[in-house]
């Protein structure tokens, strides 16, 4: 099996156990989510391998979330002795990690949650289950205010930055849907991106996970300066 079917097979089976109804409230984020955004067969070849799916869901509250904790127990989902992740429950061998759009709830969350619920878009897995994942603009923007958050502004070995350069390399219609965004997405991707450019180490970890043919890294700098250019 390909990377990016051992990926979809991933989402596959957190999807099935959560079942329709409670799978249709959630949106999968995260680097497992980079299988149904890349369409660039060269790229599909060097996804990042992850143990982890990730999903967000709009609660209010801790009563919520204690009551989503319970239905989650009830489903198959259970909590490991092995976890230090205050969000991540167990599904047979699979990290599964629950994050809450509400920041009171955990002590954390990401600016971007909210907007990337109320915009996810719906994606039919191959077994015809359905389910949702961040547009490509707010994927963009939540790995960013990752990298931003833990990434301590250092490129090298930052999975969230990986991800990153994967999508804009492996999504020829990127630049197309960014600037189609929201105004304060734009302005915050060419923030962003517009400092990686002026990072001293990103042309480094940039020329260092770009794979494929001669010119390929070449590419996808270029299109990380068009998109650090739409304002």
């Amino acid at each position: 099996m390909s990377l990016q079917g051992e990926l979809l097979a991933m989402l596959e089976t957190v999807a099935q156990a959560l079942g329709d109804d409670l799978c249709q409230r959630m949106v999968f984020v995260g680097g497992c989510s980079t299988a149904v955004l890349i369409t660039d067969e060269i790229t599909l070849q060097e996804v990042r391998a992850t143990d982890d799916v990730d999903l967000i869901i709009d609660l209010a509250g801790m009563a919520q979330w204690m009551q989503l904790q319970q239905t989650l127990h009830q489903k198959g989902f259970t909590v490991s002795g092995e976890d230090d992740v205050i969000c991540r429950m167990r599904l047979g061998d699979l990290k599964v990690d629950f994050m809450p759009d509400d920041p009171d709830i955990l002590g954390f969350s990401n600016r971007w949650y909210k907007e990337g619920i109320y915009t996810a878009v719906k994606y039919a897995l191959p077994s015809g289950r359905v389910i949702k994942h961040l547009t490509p603009p707010i994927f963009l923007a939540t790995k960013l205010e990752a990298y931003a958050g833990r990434g301590a502004n250092d490129p090298i070995g930052s999975h969230d930055l990986e991800d990153i350069l994967n999508v804009v390399d492996g999504r020829p219609t990127l630049l197309t849907e960014v600037q189609a965004a929201e105004a304060q997405v734009r302005g915050y991707l060419s923030e962003q991106f517009e400092a990686l450019l002026h990072h001293p180490d990103f042309e480094i970890f940039l020329y260092g996970n770009i794979r494929g043919p001669d010119g390929r890294a070449e590419l996808v700098h270029g299109r990380v300066k068009a998109l650090a250019g739409i304002k």
